[in-house]
C-alpha cells in the first residue's frame, strides 16, 4: 500500500533540509522510497526557505518575469557543472540543457497552469485516457517516471518545520501558481518531534500517520482563510491609506462594491483563496483574496490580514499563471475597459480560471490608448465572447459606472 498522502498550501513554509540522503543509504532523495522513517537523533534545524533557492528564483524569472533561462543563476551554475564533465538530467551540453528546460519544464508549467497539480496516479490515468495531452509525462522520454512514491518528498524537523527533499521543479511551479493543495509524502520525522507529540508513533505506523495528519492540518489551517467580505467601514478605512487608490467617487464605488459582494456571496467561496480579484488596487471585496496586480503597487496595502497570493502580472500577458477553474469566483470591477485591445482575450481567460464571474464594465469609456475612441464593452459583446450565452444577471448601475454582470457556472460552462 502506498504511504499516506498529505497536502500543503503553496504558501506553507518549506525549508531546505540540512540532512543528506546519505543518512538513508543513497546519494539522491528521489531514490528513497521508504517513508515515515525516524531521522538520526541529533539536532537538525532547517536551512533557508525554499523560495530563497536558485531554482525558485530561476522559475520566477522565466515564468513570471519572462526572462530567458540563460540569464538565471541556476542555469549558469548547472552549465558550469556540465562543462566540468557532470551529466545533469541526461544533458551533456548547454544546448541539451536548454532544450530540456524549454521542452520538459515549460510543458510541466503549462500543464500545471491548465490542469492544476495532479497526483501521480491521476497523471497515469489521464495519460491512458488523454494520451495526446498527458503521454509526454509518462513516456520513456520524460525524465521523471510515474510512481505512487514519486510525489514531492518532505521531512519533518524536531520543531515541526517541513524540510524539502525531492520534486523541486514541481514545488517551484506550484508555489508560483498558488496551488492550494500540493500532494506530498513524508520520508522522515525527527525523533524529538515524535517524543514531544506522540511517543508511540516511533513504533506504531498508524500513530505516526495520525500525528503527521495533525501536523499538516495545523500548517494548512494558517492558510485556510475564511471568505470574509469587507464592510463599508473597512472600505472607507482602506481607501484612506492606499496611495493612488479609488478614493475619488468613493461613495459611488462603494455602491457597486456592495452589488459585487452580493453576487460573490452567491458563489459561496469556502475560503479567501477561492476568490481571484483582478486590478483591485488594494481594495479587494474579500479580505485576503488572491489578486492579479500588474505592478505589485498595491500589494500588502489593502484589506490584508492574511494577505493572499499576489500575481505580479499584467492581465494582458496571457496565459495567467492559474489552473483551469482554479477559483470559485473571479471579480473584475471596472477593469475590462482598461485592457484594450485584448478585452476579449482577457474575458476568456477570466472565464477559463473561474467557475463564476462578477464584472462591472462601462459601455462607453473614452481612452487615450485607443486614440480617444471608446474602450467600453457592451453586453452584446460579452455575450458573443461567451459563445452566445448571455450573463446570468445584468443590471445597469447609476451614472458613469456602467453595468454589473454575473455569470454562474451554468452560464460560463466547463473550461474550453
Amino acid at each position: 500500500m502506498p504511504p499516506a498522502l498529505f497536502h500543503i498550501h503553496s504558501r506553507t513554509d518549506v525549508y531546505e533540509s540540512p540532512l543528506s540522503p546519505s543518512a538513508f543509504g543513497t546519494d539522491n532523495w528521489g531514490k528513497v522510497n521508504r517513508f515515515h522513517q525516524l531521522a538520526p537523533d541529533a539536532p537538525l534545524g532547517e536551512g533557508t526557505r525554499f523560495e530563497e533557492g536558485m531554482v525558485h528564483e530561476a522559475f520566477h524569472a522565466v515564468f513570471v518575469a519572462g526572462q530567458p533561462w540563460e540569464s538565471t543563476r541556476w542555469f549558469k551554475y548547472n552549465l558550469g557543472l556540465i562543462r566540468k564533465g557532470r551529466v545533469l538530467w541526461e544533458c551533456r551540453s548547454g544546448e541539451e540543457l536548454l532544450e530540456r528546460l524549454n521542452r520538459e519544464v515549460r510543458s510541466l508549467y503549462a500543464s500545471m497552469a491548465r490542469h492544476g497539480f495532479l497526483r501521480q496516479d491521476e497523471i497515469a490515468e489521464r495519460a491512458h485516457r488523454e494520451p495526446e495531452v498527458f503521454a509526454r509525462f509518462a513516456g520513456d522520454d520524460y525524465h521523471s517516471s510515474l510512481s505512487p512514491t514519486h510525489e514531492i518528498k518532505l521531512g519533518v524537523s524536531e520543531n515541526g518545520r517541513l524540510l524539502f527533499l525531492d520534486g523541486r521543479h514541481r514545488m517551484a511551479i506550484a508555489k508560483l501558481l498558488g496551488i492550494a493543495r500540493i500532494p506530498v509524502r513524508v520520508v522522515f520525522v525527527h525523533p524529538e518531534y515524535v517524543r514531544q507529540h506522540r511517543p508511540e508513533a516511533a513504533s506504531d505506523p498508524a500513530a505516526m500517520t495520525a500525528m503527521l495528519g495533525e501536523l499538516f492540518d495545523r500548517l494548512n489551517a494558517a492558510h485556510d482563510r475564511p471568505a470574509a467580505f469587507i464592510s463599508q467601514a473597512d472600505y472607507l478605512a482602506i481607501i484612506r491609506r492606499v496611495p493612488d487608490g479609488p478614493a475619488k467617487n468613493a461613495q459611488a464605488r462603494w455602491e457597486y462594491y456592495k452589488s459585487a459582494i452580493d453576487f460573490a456571496r452567491l458563489c459561496k467561496p469556502a475560503s479567501a483563496s477561492d476568490v481571484l480579484e483582478i486590478g483591485a488596487q488594494g481594495v479587494p471585496i474579500v479580505k485576503g483574496s488572491d489578486t492579479l496586480d500588474p505592478t505589485g503597487k498595491w500589494a500588502d496595502k489593502g484589506a490584508g490580514e492574511g494577505q493572499g497570493q499576489v500575481f505580479h502580472q499584467d492581465p494582458k500577458q496571457l496565459p495567467w499563471p492559474v489552473a483551469d477553474k482554479r477559483y470559485e469566483v473571479v471579480v473584475a470591477l471596472r477593469v475590462l475597459q482598461h485592457l484594450w485591445p485584448m478585452q476579449r482575450e482577457c474575458f476568456l481567460e477570466a472565464r477559463r480560471v473561474g467557475r463564476n464571474l462578477v464584472m462591472v464594465v462601462p459601455e462607453q469609456y473614452d481612452a487615450a490608448a485607443a486614440g480617444g475612441a471608446s474602450t467600453g464593452v457592451t453586453e452584446e459583446q460579452l455575450t458573443e465572447w461567451n459563445d452566445g450565452v448571455p450573463p446570468s444577471v445584468s443590471v445597469r448601475l447609476p451614472g458613469w459606472v456602467g453595468k454589473i454582470y454575473f455569470w454562474n457556472q451554468e452560464a460560463l460552462g466547463p473550461s474550453r
